[in-house]
């Protein structure tokens, strides 16, 4: 059932632009809401919004393009992430 993490249904939401225009309240309702219903989500946001749902994800996956022609992924555990995340650490990481 929903409320039940043994459930073997599969639950899996992707949001792009995931609360870009939102207040962190209404963000940290909605990331509640989802996992009162046990969903396993991927959530494409802006690095404005990524202090607001580090406490909900396990990984984060930083994309960037600096010269416009590739673009380089940097994949970190939220551990890593949280131990990392100044402006200048992560600028020399992507």
């Amino acid at each position: 059932g929903g409320n039940n993490p043994e459930s073997s249904s599969f639950r899996f939401v992707i949001i792009d632009e995931a609360f870009g225009r939102s207040s962190d309240e209404s963000t940290r309702y909605g990331l509640e809401l989802f996992k009162k219903l046990n969903l396993q989500l991927l959530l494409v946001t802006p690095m404005k919004s990524i202090d607001v749902v580090t406490d909900y994800v396990n990984f984060i996956h930083l994309i960037s393009n600096k010269d416009g022609n590739y673009s380089i992924i940097t994949n970190l555990t939220i551990q890593e992430y949280k131990e990392n995340k100044s402006k200048q650490q992560m600028e020399v990481m992507v």
